[in-house]
């Protein structure tokens, strides 16, 4: 092959004053030979003038004092875009799914970026460069509300929020300005923890008052023009409205009063500069306050012994009403052991009644049976002492109409009798033969 002063020379320091890409290091390549761009593939072709050509593959290249850059490919998925930054100053932005080559001649950069993906929960507040209707360069605002995926344009930039906020290292009651910063903006409710350091009641005594604030944004167009830092706001306020309070009152009153800071009347400030702000306070919670040393020392002696005392009370009135319990348990007892004793006497006379009225039944059943047995037997007697009379009647009729002197028949029946009853008449006595019947009669008993 022909001879060149290039033979045996380092590449990079042949090529070292032509323009590489910012993006990756370019390919260098021998000064005669053939070079490969595959399918899918870009590469720039630099000549020694400065001049570049860009071959997309496949294709097969022969080199000669040229030097060969294979240029990277930049993808964007769907939360993603790509943001090209040209040499003329111009910004391109190509929402995703979308791919580029990076162009060394045209781009300074080509970088992928995340898209913003916003909640139903948050909002993102946009500025854009545009003109007004005289030509006059102008800056829109405009609030994107979620749920999103927001790509700003080239001419777009999102506001960046700094608001009093708790320090990394410090509590939850205390703020920093500008210690929280963030983009994303919330519109649901939110809460906050304030402890209202050193307040004097007009006793002289100091406290500090611990109140949770809650709140929520309603109109974020009346807050960016109102305040550029509501956490503050509603600090500051908070705090005037328990040094307003607390100033009122002596330390007893605030102990029997503390029920009004769980009022929203009593944070009169923080209510009106909350909607001024285009916020509003729906709650605010009294979590409790704290004195001085020695205050805090007797006061907390002062409520454990209340709290003895109390405790006191509660276990003898528990006592009591166990007690009270236990007799009136004991009272219901004796009463239910009455009703059942005399649930069981009733019982018992009835159970007797009914044995009585059965044993009177029956008796009466029988007495009845007795009587109606005599009765037939008396019936029967009678019925046998009418027959028989009727006979002896009948007799005595034949007797008599033979001739035969009844009387001394029926004498002759009777020869002894224990009684002779006579029945004198004291009339003259007739003719013999003629005898009245009457003197005649006899009763023999």
């Amino acid at each position: 092959p022909p001879t060149s002063p290039w033979i045996g020379r380092d590449p990079t320091a042949v090529f070292a004053g032509l323009p590489l890409s910012s993006r990756s290091p370019p390919t260098l390549v021998m000064t005669f030979g053939s070079k490969t761009v595959r399918e899918g593939e870009r590469a720039c072709v630099w000549s020694r003038d400065g001049s570049a050509r860009l071959v997309d593959g496949p294709r097969r290249l022969f080199l000669c004092l040229q030097r060969l850059e294979v240029l990277p490919k930049h993808s964007a998925g769907n939360v993603e875009y790509l943001e090209v930054r040209r040499r003329d100053g111009t910004v391109i932005i190509l929402p995703g799914p979308a791919a580029r080559f990076f162009d060394p001649v045209e781009d300074i950069s080509v970088h992928v970026r995340e898209a913003r993906l916003i909640d139903a929960s948050e909002a993102l507040v946009v500025y854009r460069h545009t003109a007004n209707k005289v030509g006059e360069p102008h800056v829109e605002r405009r609030v994107v509300l979620g749920p999103a995926r927001f790509i700003p344009s080239a001419d777009e930039w999102v506001h960046e929020f700094e608001w009093s906020g708790v320090p990394q290292d410090g509590s939850k009651t205390t703020y920093q300005p500008k210690a929280l910063r963030f983009t994303k903006l919330r519109v649901i409710p939110a809460s906050a923890y304030h402890n209202v350091s050193e307040v004097r009641t007009n006793d002289d005594t100091l406290i500090t008052v611990k109140l949770m604030l809650f709140f929520e944004l309603r109109d974020v167009e009346k807050m960016l023009d109102a305040t550029n830092d509501p956490i503050g706001d509603f600090i500051n306020a908070a705090s005037a409205d328990v040094i307003a309070f607390c100033a009122g009152v002596s330390y007893e009153t605030f102990l029997n009063e503390t029920h009004r800071l769980n009022e929203l009347d009593t944070f009169a400030q923080l209510c009106v500069r909350a909607q001024h702000i285009g916020y509003d306070i729906t709650k605010v919670v009294f979590r409790g306050f704290q004195a001085g040393a020695k205050l805090q020392a007797m006061h907390d002696n002062a409520i454990q012994e209340r709290t003895r005392l109390r405790l006191l009370e509660e276990t003898q009135a528990q006592e009591q009403r166990q007690a009270d319990a236990a007799l009136a348990a004991e009272t219901r007892r004796a009463a239910q052991q009455a009703e059942l004793e005399t649930g069981q006497a009733q019982q018992r006379a009835q159970l007797s009644m009914v044995s009585v009225k059965a044993q009177l039944a029956e008796r009466r059943l029988q007495d009845e049976a007795e009587i109606e047995r005599q009765a037939r037997a008396a019936e029967q007697r009678l019925a046998e002492q009418q027959a028989h009379s009727a006979e002896l009647l009948a007799t005595m009729r034949e007797m008599k109409a033979m001739g035969v002197d009844l009387t001394k028949v029926l004498v002759s029946q009777h020869e002894a009798p224990d009684k002779v009853i006579k029945l004198d008449t004291g009339a003259a006595p007739a003719a013999e033969g003629k005898k009245s019947l009457l003197s005649a009669i006899q009763l023999n008993l």
